[in-house]
């Protein structure tokens, strides 16, 4: 017999992984838990396995994408725009508000101070040279499946695979923080009330996607404004130059939502908003309009209110005013953070009532004109009467009605309004009125009984003025109870 070694079977060592032989869903779920680092070891160590993930790494990944305005993250979309397989992939883009801070740092090194003014530099020039509207415009080219793009102030912090509460970064924040060794965050840059960063981001995406054809579905600026800082889009933001108004027609046309946090408080003249008229009037597919205020002042909405539930045209216009908006889809109406009177709300469900189905009213305060309102011993609810007659307005289709912190205020004075019924052990500031066992009129019913609306203190007409020292003793005595009790807490 002849020495001839005998033939051997070539092992693929990638086929014979027991993690390539788990069934798909296990391996998905194993690797769930796992942190960003570990994941992309396992990606790494077996080419079947990194085919086998990608769909699930993709859509955590690269499905929704956070950017910010350096020359660095702006490029790294474009890079991710042209790539064969990730390009499909991303649908959601959030351009952050996030930037170099411009305000002093102490503790910097020269290194780390140059590297700040660098990219100082660097932020500016994108904004006023046409760097980040074209840079955008070759990305948003190239994103074919491009469904959502939103402008937002703070960071979702959804990122539990790296532990609860991470936060989701813009990319290149965490490098440039620590290259320059001062904190990159969606600031209000010192709580700046003229702030006008989220206007001119606003106006360059808007740009940049009409100029590259996009048409996302979804348009939102999402930003968490201060009490005393307004932080929004002026007026400027919805301005349409000649030369683009064909492009953004068809942009706003082909929108079915759109997400606005307004800031008209600080105009210079006291004009109707006809710039956001007109941008609100060629965005006619809605589904969902959602606008919040960056200040509950009244007469920052009033106009737009008015516009907005006028049915029809009345008087003569002037050459600046906008025609009556129609919105004949439009479904759900959020409204946060503003102030206006019952008859104004009420107007703008009737406007809408054939097609809108979802209400939803975030920190909205119910104005009274009527002093005597507050100061009546009867004291009727005013969101009771409200929603009373929306309940009966004529063809609404409203299935759900969502009150969320909502107010009520008269003459100055501003009061509270909460919930409870006999599941809760205490009052709740939330309330959703849902058709879904109910009709309208009961879910409303059901709200209005649950509803506790705060009233001013009442002075008591039985009692008498009395400057003596024993009346200032007891209450000099209140007071310290008081503060004792304030200390034990």
């Amino acid at each position: 017999m002849s020495d001839m070694p005998l033939p051997t079977t070539r092992i693929d060592p990638q086929a014979e992984s027991h993690l390539v032989q788990i069934p798909l869903e296990i391996l998905i779920r194993i690797t769930y838990f796992i942190s960003t680092v570990d994941l992309g070891n396992v990606r790494l160590s077996c080419k079947a396995l990194e085919q086998s993930l990608f769909n699930f790494f993709s859509h955590e990944f690269f499905r929704k994408k956070q950017f910010m305005v350096t020359t660095d993250s702006l490029q790294a979309l474009v890079d991710i725009s042209k790539h064969p397989t990730l390009s499909p992939c991303l649908k959601h883009v959030i351009i952050s508000t996030d930037r170099p801070t411009n305000y002093w740092v102490s503790g910097i090194s020269d290194e780390g101070r140059a590297r700040l003014e660098v990219a100082l530099a660097d932020h500016m020039s994108l904004l006023v040279t046409g760097g980040l509207r074209d840079m955008l415009v070759e990305a948003f080219s190239n994103l074919v499946n491009l469904d959502t793009v939103d402008i937002r102030d703070f960071n979702s912090p959804s990122r539990n695979r790296d532990g609860l509460g991470t936060h989701w970064r813009s990319y290149g924040a965490v490098a440039l923080a620590s290259a320059t060794e001062a904190p990159v965050e969606p600031s209000r840059q010192g709580q700046r009330a003229d702030d006008e960063y989220p206007t001119q981001l606003f106006s360059a995406v808007t740009a940049a996607l009409a100029a590259a054809d996009a048409r996302p579905r979804s348009l939102e600026v999402l930003l968490r404004t201060g009490t005393w800082a307004p932080f929004g889009l002026d007026h400027a933001a919805f301005y349409i130059p000649p030369r683009l108004t064909a492009p953004v027609s068809a942009l706003l046309a082909n929108l079915q939502s759109l997400h606005l946090t307004l800031n008209l408080t600080n105009r210079k003249t006291r004009m109707k908003p006809f710039i956001i008229q007109r941008f609100l009037s060629l965005a006619s597919n809605l589904t969902w309009l959602r606008l919040n205020f960056s200040s509950t002042d009244m007469a920052d909405v009033e106009h737009l209110f008015q516009w907005l539930a006028r049915k029809d045209s009345h008087g003569e216009a002037a050459s600046f005013d906008m025609p009556q908006i129609q919105l004949p889809h439009l479904e759900r109406l959020d409204l946060g953070n503003a102030a206006t009177e019952a008859p104004m709300l009420i107007g703008l469900v009737d406007k809408f009532a054939p097609t809108l189905t979802s209400l939803y009213l975030r920190r909205v305060n119910l104005h009274d004109k009527d002093k005597d309102a507050v100061l009546d011993t009867s004291r009727i609810n005013p969101w009771e009467r409200c929603l009373s007659v929306i309940a009966r307005l004529p063809d609404l289709r409203l299935r759900v009605i969502e009150l969320s912190s909502v107010t009520h205020s008269c003459m100055g004075w501003k009061g509270a309004v909460s919930f409870k019924d006999a599941q809760m052990r205490s009052p709740s500031t939330n309330w959703t009125c849902s058709t879904n066992q109910v009709t309208l009129a009961q879910a409303v019913a059901q709200a209005i009984e649950a509803m506790t609306v705060q009233w001013p203190q009442e002075s008591d007409p039985d009692a008498m003025e009395d400057d003596s020292d024993e009346d200032e003793e007891e209450v000099d005595d209140d007071e310290d109870e008081e503060e004792g009790a304030s200390d034990g807490e």
